[in-house]
């Protein structure tokens, strides 16, 4: 699977988009623990659920499995103007 990163959170990372081990992570939660231990900085913006992950282009807000072909994005908020 592949995780892009959109606005900000490409700062946060220093990069676009990266592959990651599938064999790690089998859900969103080992996801989101994954991103929290490989960038610190992350961490307070899950735990005040200003960022969004979506799979192949979906926003989910469960615990929902991902597979090896994944694509995976996450987003902070949005706003308009």
């Amino acid at each position: 699977m592949y995780i892009k990163y959109f606005a900000w959170t490409k700062e946060i990372s220093g990069k676009e988009k990266e592959n990651i081990n599938f064999n790690k992570i089998k859900n969103v939660n080992e996801l989101v623990l994954y991103l929290k231990e490989k960038y610190p900085k992350f961490k307070k913006h899950f735990e005040n659920k200003t960022l969004r992950i979506a799979i192949n282009q979906e926003y989910t807000n469960t615990n929902k499995k991902i597979n090896e072909n994944d694509e995976i994005a996450l987003f902070p908020p949005v706003s308009g103007g």
